[in-house]
């Protein structure tokens, strides 16, 4: 596979699985720009920019700008992000 056609599934992929039930999703796109989400889909919680596990709210209106600062990541910071999680869960 060509890296022209990687870089095509990548750019319609929208979830990585991460670990038993975290994801990484992709919530939205703009001007050529994804956003990314860490989320717990047994526990409905999202990872959010100060390593800690948040609600995720059941409707987008309910998710402020504060919210989405905290919890929407470019793709390289959420990788980035669970890799430092998951360090720091391991030595604790």
């Amino acid at each position: 596979m060509t890296t022209e056609e990687k870089a095509e599934w990548f750019d319609v992929a929208t979830r990585f699985s991460l670990g038993a039930n975290i994801n990484l999703v992709m919530k939205s796109r703009k001007n050529g720009k994804s956003m990314w989400a860490i989320i717990d889909t047994k526990n409905n919680k999202v990872f959010n920019s100060n390593f800690e596990w948040e609600d995720e709210p059941s409707s987008a209106n309910l998710r402020d700008e504060a919210f989405l600062i905290r919890t929407r990541f470019d793709f390289e910071t959420a990788t980035n992000q669970y890799q430092q999680f998951k360090m720091y869960a391991e030595e604790g």
